[in-house]
């Protein structure tokens, strides 16, 4: 599955990567020709905004590496892996 990561904390020597699902969405913007399709897309792109906002607080799951490990591997906010989980 491919994730993008949001955020990186070290903790004493460990480094914890926290991952959001990354998930493509298409929008479609309507034609507007009156006020009252004006208002109700308005408070539509609010509350998209809002949702939005709330996922991108959220993590979809978490990574601790030892320290020496993440450098070697160069790892920044923002890019795009992928991680495969295997049963022990």
């Amino acid at each position: 599955m491919k994730y993008r990561i949001v955020r990186i904390e070290l903790k004493d020597e460990e480094v914890v990567i926290y991952f959001k699902r990354l998930q493509k969405q298409a929008t479609i913007i309507p034609k507007i020709d009156s006020p009252e399709r004006m208002l109700e897309f308005s408070m539509q792109m609010g509350m998209n905004l809002a949702k939005r906002i709330e996922e991108a607080l959220g993590f979809d799951g978490f990574i601790t590496l030892e320290y020496e490990t993440y450098c070697t591997l160069d790892l920044k906010v923002g890019d795009v892996v992928e991680v495969e989980i295997k049963p022990a």
